[in-house]
């Protein structure tokens, strides 16, 4: 917590009633304060502010006589202080409450030990703000990169998790999934090592985002299986989102020596089942994808309610 301890300065000029306004403007002058404190013995007895001057200049202007006063005529007495373990929005509060731009700042035993002005506040209230702005996109950063796979800029398993979990609250709002599989990947990793295996990741979820309508989602599921999540689309749809992104990845010629293939390509499974749940559709497009997987590869399969898989290539 800010308290006024920690943004008060230092006790400025003090006077005591006795003393001239000249002595007043002098000190005040010199020491470059806004302010004086008129104190009697240890006790505060009253402030001197620039309002408080200009209003002894009007009565000089306004008689043609130049009377030289003391401090303690035009103090204002038992100025309004604030304790010094106050926090800054008590001091706040007080100074709105009594309008006062300054206050004497007090310790336990009543003493003198600083001033609060009105600037010392606001200067204090903007550093606060300017914090919590830095703290929201401190935060929002943190946020985002928490939904966010790191190494592959796209979604990660919370992100999905998450959008799903929205998804399934709304029923009657059609989408389909699509589980993406590198083909051969570990004989890429074991051949070209781990390095080159997560470069081709990268260029493929590129390619694959540049592929998406708008809408639609890549998220990484795991390892280097993916999972594409389309929104407003039926199961013929959805064959034909994954063909296209699985068409882009083999367009990019991605030498794979260990592969029958000679590049890196994708197998797919698709699900789009009304009705049924999200875990439902995850495990239809999985067993989707392993009917590809183990029948041939660089194919996109349609998963149930589908009676027969479909293994029509996706090139």
């Amino acid at each position: 917590m800010m308290t006024v301890q920690k943004l008060m300065t230092p006790v400025g000029t003090q006077v005591n009633g006795g003393q001239s306004l000249i002595e007043v403007l002098a000190l005040m002058r010199r020491n470059q304060h806004s302010c004086a404190v008129v104190m009697d013995g240890d006790r505060v007895a009253g402030l001197i502010r620039e309002k408080d001057l200009v209003s002894v200049l009007a009565q000089v202007l306004e008689s043609g006589r130049v009377e030289v006063g003391r401090a303690a005529d035009v103090m204002t007495v038992n100025p309004v202080c604030v304790p010094a373990g106050a926090s800054l929005l008590e001091a706040l509060k007080r100074a709105q409450e009594y309008r006062q731009r300054q206050m004497p700042v007090l310790d336990d035993r009543g003493a003198l030990v600083g001033m609060i002005t009105h600037t010392d506040m606001a200067q204090a209230y903007i550093q606060i703000l300017e914090r919590q702005t830095e703290l929201v996109s401190v935060n929002r950063v943190l946020r985002a990169e928490s939904l966010q796979d790191s190494l592959l800029n796209i979604g990660n398993r919370r992100a999905m998790e998450r959008d799903l979990k929205v998804l399934a609250t709304h029923p009657k709002r059609r989408f389909a999934l699509a589980l993406l599989d590198l083909d051969w990947f570990k004989k890429y990793n074991d051949y070209y090592g781990h390095q080159a295996g997560d470069r081709a990741l990268q260029r493929v979820c590129e390619t694959i985002t540049g592929h998406l309508r708008q809408g639609d989602t890549l998220y990484r599921y795991g390892g280097e299986e993916l999972l594409l999540l389309m929104l407003d689309t039926d199961l013929e749809g959805a064959w034909l989102g994954a063909s296209r992104v699985c068409d882009a990845v083999q367009k990019l010629r991605i030498e794979h020596a260990p592969s029958p293939l000679g590049v890196l390509t994708l197998s797919a499974g698709v699900a789009c089942e009304p009705g049924a749940g999200i875990s439902q559709l995850i495990a239809s497009a999985d067993q989707a994808l392993y009917y590809a997987k183990t029948h041939g590869h660089n194919s996109v399969i349609r998963g149930r309610p589908v009676a027969e898989p479909d293994i029509t290539p996706s090139s």
